[in-house]
């Protein structure tokens, strides 16, 4: 970069002397360039960990179950009144009855505005026959709804952006801090 107001300044310039003080700067602006790959890493876990789960769940058993109740429940959140769906419902393993309230990855975690809330919750009035995927291990862990939360594909696109921005920034660095 150059201005008439600071003279000729090169981000990761060489070192100038043995104690290589001018790097400081330089060293400062590679741990952030680290610190935006490491972001960008853990959103792209964050979302192969969810599109695992959700891989998980479709390969479950199903079974036929029947809605008991549907509404919303209000949650505290950071002093904020939210909303999250709530959906029990109650299923036959065997000879073994379930009662679950397992919506779907996202809707145990979340919590929503109240009209997105109730219209999560729509899909499953009271009374009406579901699609219930359970797992063999634990019957009473279910779902209703077994696809990718919505947020996953923000997760894998916001961390490939971070995680090229960082790691195109770093070479350059490299590039330059080490001549």
């Amino acid at each position: 970069m150059y201005s008439p107001w600071t003279g000729e300044r090169w981000i990761f310039r060489p070192a100038s002397g043995w104690l290589r003080i001018r790097r400081n700067e330089d060293l400062i602006s590679l741990v952030l360039c680290v610190a935006v790959v490491f972001v960008g890493i853990m959103l792209i876990v964050q979302m192969l960990d969810q599109y695992g789960r959700a891989k998980t769940m479709a390969g479950w058993p199903t079974a036929l179950g029947r809605v008991l109740s549907s509404g919303i429940e209000p949650v505290a959140s950071g002093g904020e009144l939210r909303w999250r769906p709530a959906v029990r419902y109650m299923y036959e393993v065997g000879e073994q009855t379930v009662i679950s309230t397992g919506l779907s990855l996202a809707a145990a975690r979340d919590d929503y505005g109240e009209a997105q809330a109730r219209e999560m919750a729509l899909p499953y009035p009271p009374n009406t026959t579901v699609v219930v995927f359970y797992n063999p291990e634990h019957i009473s862990d279910a779902v209703l709804d077994h696809s990718l939360p919505r947020f996953a594909w923000l997760s894998l696109f916001a961390g490939l952006i971070l995680v090229s921005a960082g790691g195109a920034r770093m070479l350059i660095a490299y590039r330059v801090f080490w001549r």
